[in-house]
């Protein structure tokens, strides 16, 4: 995903919590995320305000220790929420 972009959730998508799991559903189609506090925390800053790069910056500014890998990773969940329809980009 380009850094300049603003991911930004689909309307209708629900972050719920079920018996101990984060899942973020569509309640008209059958997509289903399984989602853990981390995807759960990116999911929720998928405002449409804030650019890829801002959200990468918070990030890594919030787990020093994993600065590295957070970019990669950010990536790759931006890409599943995209692939299920879940996310748009402004």
């Amino acid at each position: 995903m380009a850094l300049l972009t603003r991911p930004q959730q689909v309307s209708d998508y629900h972050l719920e919590e079920l018996d101990g799991e984060l899942l973020l559903f569509h309640p008209g189609q059958t997509t289903i995320i399984a989602c853990n506090p981390t995807a759960s925390l990116i999911w929720q800053l998928c405002d449409g305000q804030r650019t890829t790069a801002e959200i990468v910056a918070l990030l890594q500014t919030a787990f020093p220790e994993a600065a590295e890998m957070i970019p990669a990773e950010i990536d790759a969940l931006l890409q599943q929420f995209n692939r299920h329809g879940a996310l748009d980009f402004v």
